[in-house]
């Protein structure tokens, strides 16, 4: 069920478009967008939209709620709010004046979750000139909707994605890196000083002054996977040198990567890229 009091001026801009199958293929494209001009009383409520939704404040305030949480979009500053679930957004200021684009996609979601990692939150945007100029080539190319159009939709939208996401990243993470940039730098270099030897989240632990699920947790956030994982992959990439500038065994780089077995070292090798140690090397000699 929905309710709309749209109270837009009529110098608003409304563009609907039905995907193409060449859209279809496409990590994101557009269903619907706007630059709407709101007064007073302009509200929408929704129980469910079948689409993801970024909204853009070019002057005044909105107001986002979102599966009980909610959010002020103050001028400069947009959002991304997933519509499958409870969703409303109404003016706040005397006008609104505001971008909107209704976004589907296999890659809607997944860079989604980056844009709003801790919930409901708007992101300032830097280059607002640049922003607003990505989301107007988006509604024109929607005029088209043909192949070429298709594929500049979706090519804006990810970029328009991945700047909200990178400002509540680096506005995040401006906070933990400065709190945290010593713990992190200590288990970096230690992992790159030992990745030979035998390393367990224990012996991070044993250098720092942070409780194993905050050092797990801080550690993935600042530097994009566990800690783990990132002695798994450091590992493995001193193993892609050895293997392309040594002669040496497969069974001594697995041995001076710090793996445990030579088994062990092409599961993990083949996971990370695609191929065995053994085709890895043919393939760069």
């Amino acid at each position: 069920m929905a309710k709309y009091n749209e109270n837009i001026y009529d110098d608003s801009i409304w563009i609907t478009a039905t995907p193409t199958p060449a859209s279809l293929s496409l990590p994101f494209m557009a269903t619907e967008s706007g630059h709407f001009i709101a007064y007073e009383g302009y509200n929408v409520s929704r129980e469910f939209h079948d689409s993801f939704l970024l909204i853009y404040t070019v002057k005044g305030t909105g107001m986002i709620t979102s599966n009980g949480s909610e959010a002020v979009i103050p001028d400069g500053n947009g959002i991304v709010i997933d519509c499958h679930m409870p969703h409303a957004y109404k003016t706040v200021s005397d006008e609104w004046d505001f971008y909107w684009v209704h976004i589907k996609g296999s890659g809607a979601e997944p860079i989604s979750a980056l844009a709003a990692p801790y919930g409901l939150r708007a992101s300032e945007v830097e280059d607002n000139s640049t922003f607003e100029r990505l989301l107007k080539r988006v509604m024109q190319s929607m005029r088209i909707n043909d192949v070429a159009s298709s594929i500049q939709i979706s090519s804006d939208l990810h970029r328009l994605f991945l700047v909200l996401a990178r400002s509540v990243i680096e506005a995040e993470n401006y906070g933990q890196k400065r709190e945290y940039a010593k713990e992190i730098d200590i288990v970096t270099d230690y992992i790159k000083d030992n990745y030979q030897s035998s390393i367990t989240i224990d012996d991070m632990l044993s250098r720092i002054h942070l409780s194993k699920y905050h050092f797990i947790r801080i550690f993935k956030r600042i530097m994009g996977t566990t800690p783990y994982s990132y002695l798994t992959n450091y590992r493995i990439n001193m193993a892609k040198r050895m293997l392309r500038l040594t002669d040496k065994s497969i069974a001594d780089i697995a041995g001076d990567c710090g793996f445990m077995d030579t088994s062990n070292f092409i599961t993990h090798f083949k996971k990370s890229t695609g191929v065995k140690p053994v085709q890895y090397r043919r393939d760069f000699t």
